[in-house]
């Protein structure tokens, strides 16, 4: 790639009349104008601006950042931006070429570039940190190509600043999620079934379930979908500290997000992959909460959706557990899911963590058959209650079948009782993964939330 020359004049960043471009848009504190064909696209903690040429492999992407709090000087901030931004994304063996300072409305701007490579890619990578009024903004440009050097211009020219007072900061209730806008489109992805005692919020610009507890709000914030790297758990690993920026584990720190966090994995509804990961984090002088991030793999992408509760709360993880039985991406195909091969065996609930307190157990044939079975004070195995089936030495019996993920029970008496039903895995920290089965009366009771009880096969 020919070298990009004299990319960022900032001596123009606020001078050129927005009269001379397209209609300007805003996001957060900065207004920008996308360039004529690029294309814009929603991301966990901003926007991302693009266009490339697949035939020749050139392309240039814009990456605008939702301001964070910061008591950092802008030397400090840029630095750090540069580490995480730029250097935390591609290999850059030098350091950053600064252009002048420049200053508007309060905001000091720094700014800087490099060359970087990425795999067989070599282009120049671009930084634009702006500090001011207690918070921080970063603007990221990449290219492999001087292809589009005068559009990146015309951006640049573009952009300006604005104070605002209106942005409330993410920990304003310790139990709140992130106050990202998530955009109009998010109504468009999402088909939820509102938990019991819970509300629906489908704001102008937001997309969250809410409940008004005794001690505070609880909210579900449902977010738009960004691109994947096709592995749910390195999605995990930069997503979490997205979400919940200016955040830190508690007395632990950031680098053991896996090793302190509580894990959970299985598939939606619709057959779709899912990973959710829970874990106590605080800020400085702050209370300590529970937040919560579960990604659902929705193609090439991925959705996040965020929650926090009380340390000790329960009512997030209750309606994230009723959601997964229930919650479908819009525009998205049903996968097939043999739901009657894994339910077949012996299903057991327990009071004690490693299932050494059975309270029951069912028993399910691939005839389509189920025994409820009596109760044991203690785990045993199969040859146990295969004995006591042929005995006939069990409370109940009746036939199963399935509809998509909803079983339905038909005892012996005609009677009959639908469930929906999700197979997933849990572990805390790196100890071994559980497999377990939920179940969730279809009939349920609209003004209660129950906590779904785990079945373990034995």
């Amino acid at each position: 790639m020919e070298p990009i020359k004299n990319m960022l004049l900032f001596n123009l960043l606020l001078m050129v009349s927005c009269t001379c471009f397209a209609q300007k848009q805003t996001f957060d504190v900065i207004n920008y104008t996308i360039p004529n064909g690029w294309d814009k696209t929603e991301m966990a903690n901003g926007i991302q601006l693009s266009t490339k040429n697949d035939g020749k492999g050139s392309y240039a992407a814009v990456v605008i950042l939702r301001s964070v709090e910061t008591k950092a000087t802008a030397n400090e901030n840029f630095n750090a931006s540069w580490e995480k931004l730029v250097k935390g994304t591609v290999s850059v063996s030098e350091e950053p070429t600064m252009q002048d300072p420049a200053t508007e409305k309060g905001w000091s701007i720094l700014s800087g570039q490099a060359n970087y490579t990425d795999g067989a890619n070599k282009g120049m990578a671009t930084l634009l940190t702006a500090t001011g009024n207690g918070k921080m903004a970063n603007v990221v440009i990449m290219t492999n190509t001087d292809k589009y050097q005068n559009q990146i211009l015309d951006f640049i020219k573009s952009l300006d600043l604005n104070e605002t007072t209106s942005e409330k900061a993410v920990n304003e209730h310790p139990v709140s999620p992130t106050n990202y806008t998530t955009g109009l489109g998010n109504k468009n992805i999402y088909s939820i079934t509102v938990p019991p005692s819970w509300s629906l919020n489908a704001g102008q610009n937001s997309l969250t379930l809410e409940k008004t507890t005794n001690t505070g709000k609880r909210i579900i914030e449902f977010m738009s979908l960004i691109k994947s790297s096709g592995s749910l758990e390195k999605d995990m690993e930069h997503i979490f500290f997205d979400v919940f920026d200016g955040w830190s584990l508690h007395n632990s720190p950031n680098s053991l997000l896996f090793e302190k966090g509580d894990h959970e994995k299985g598939f939606t509804s619709q057959g779709l992959p899912y990973y959710m990961l829970s874990n106590s984090i605080t800020k400085p002088g702050g209370d300590v909460i529970k937040a919560t991030v579960l990604l659902i793999q929705v193609g090439a992408n991925v959705a996040i959706i965020n929650s926090a509760d009380n340390i000790l709360g329960s009512e997030m993880e209750m309606a994230l557990n009723f959601l997964l039985f229930t919650l479908k991406i819009n525009g998205i195909a049903a996968k097939n899911v043999d739901y009657k091969n894994q339910l077949t065996g012996t299903w057991a609930s327990s009071s004690g963590s490693y299932g050494n307190s059975l309270i029951a157990a069912t028993s399910y044939t691939a005839e389509g058959k189920y025994y409820v079975l009596t109760q044991s004070s203690y785990t045993v195995g199969y040859d146990y209650y295969n004995d006591l089936i042929k005995k006939k030495q069990f409370k109940g019996e009746g036939s199963f079948s399935f509809k998509g993920n909803v079983l339905e029970r038909r005892s012996a008496s005609g009677s009959s009782s639908k469930y929906f039903i999700r197979f997933y895995s849990r572990k805390y920290g790196n100890n071994t993964w559980r497999d377990v089965m939920g179940l969730y009366n279809c009939n349920y009771d609209q003004n209660k939330l129950e906590t779904v009880l785990p079945f373990q096969k034995i």
